[in-house]
């Protein structure tokens, strides 16, 4: 069976992949559009589909391994008030917007073959807008019962882990670009571990987790030049190495809280 720490950082790089995805692959659908590889000839433009057609089940899937997690972690749900999710507005606002953007994805899985790029690029602002708030979700959890983060870092961190899951999801895109985000996430990891709380950061940089970050951050940074057949690989390993660190930096976070 899985431990906790792995089977933690499965779930969470299964959230990076399956949410990343909600605004990297529809915004990727509008480019092969706009750059005339799919328009000209309805073929092509058939190709697009299974892109389409896998939102929803990404967006199902995310929201398990979310569910999956913060039952995995009660305490620091329920020190953050985001179970149950009436229980704030941020809570709600996710629910909402999940909702709003499952139809969304409904929409765009029936509707592919006639989606112009404004459109995709539309789909793709719902589902960042969502993964901004899944982001920041993400983070209160991570904070749990554990040392707080000032609103300014706060921020920053939840824009660090968004960046992330956006690299993260471009394992997914459709081909033909190469990873845009996945530099950016190599370089955001370190910023990442800087900017948490001392107590913790010095105990992520001293413990395994160190070797963790810095091989998600090489694949992230490499991803991009990598010949085509090892890209998918180098990115869907870097996701499940970003989700294993941000799984031990939670779990620090609530052992840190339960010493104090």
């Amino acid at each position: 069976m899985l431990d906790g720490p792995l089977l933690d950082g499965i779930l969470l790089g299964c959230i990076l992949l399956a949410w990343g995805a909600q605004a990297v692959v529809p915004w990727r659908l509008a480019d092969c559009l706009a750059d005339r590889l799919a328009d000209r000839a309805p073929e092509r433009r058939q190709r697009l589909r299974p892109w389409a057609a896998a939102l929803l089940p990404l967006l199902a899937a995310g929201a398990l391994a979310a569910f999956a997690y913060a039952n995995r972690h009660p305490d620091a749900a329920l020190a953050q008030a985001l179970y149950p999710v009436s229980a704030s507005r941020l809570g709600m606002l996710l629910a909402v917007l999940l909702a709003a953007l499952a139809l969304v994805d409904l929409v765009a899985a029936g509707g592919a073959r006639s989606f112009e790029p404004a459109a995709w690029r539309l789909a793709a602002g719902f589902g960042l807008t969502f993964l901004l708030a899944a982001s920041l979700a993400g983070e209160l959890l991570r904070i749990g019962e554990g040392p707080e983060s000032a609103l300014i870092p706060l921020a920053i961190l939840t824009g660090l882990r968004l960046l992330v899951s956006l690299a993260a999801a471009e394992t997914l895109a459709p081909p033909g670009h190469r990873p845009v985000f996945a530099p950016f996430a190599g370089g955001a990891l370190p910023l990442y571990v800087l900017l948490l709380p001392a107590r913790l950061a010095r105990a992520l940089w001293g413990g395994p987790a160190a070797f963790t970050l810095g091989a998600a951050a090489v694949l992230f940074l490499a991803a991009r030049w990598l010949p085509v057949s090892l890209r998918r690989l180098a990115l869907g390993a870097a996701t499940l190495l970003a989700g294993l660190l941000l799984a031990q930096a939670a779990l620090l976070s609530q052992r840190l809280g339960v010493l104090r």
